[in-house]
């Protein structure tokens, strides 16, 4: 008796139900936490003359392109378990005021303007690690 090729029909749920078992891991948890980190923390904060200085060199630094509006964070707490009070599902409004830099693309220029501040953020958590920056306050 000959041995036959494998039926791609059978192939097919075994794929799915790896790719389920791999989601299901919480992967997608830590692949989303560094794109946050990636995105949104900054800590120390590089030095730069201005803040326009410094959104041009961090959204170039990042190869963040496109985005209209970013924010980066130059510390780092634990707004997603003890630094944090839910304020809805899976978001966190940090107790304190962070240091922010939120970098605002203006398409007259091709460049981006920034602005220091001082305020309160939300972010979304995930097993309590930030995923989504949410907003300032």
């Amino acid at each position: 008796m000959a041995l036959r090729a494998p039926c791609p029909m059978l192939l097919l749920p075994l794929v799915l139900l790896l790719a389920c078992l791999a989601l299901a891991s919480g992967q997608p948890c830590f692949t989303q936490n560094r794109l946050f980190i990636t995105h949104h923390v900054n800590n120390p904060r590089t030095l730069a003359p201005n803040p326009r200085a410094y959104c041009s060199i961090m959204m170039r630094r990042r190869r963040i392109y496109g985005k209209l509006i970013n924010t980066f964070i130059h510390e780092i707490n634990k707004v997603c378990t003890t630094d944090g009070v839910a304020s809805g599902p899976y978001k966190f409004e940090s107790k304190n005021p962070f240091n922010i830099t939120i970098c605002t693309f203006n398409p007259w220029s091709i460049s981006y303007t920034g602005v220091s501040v001082s305020e309160k953020i939300v972010i979304s958590c995930w097993n309590a690690l930030p995923v989504f920056y949410v907003k300032n306050r």
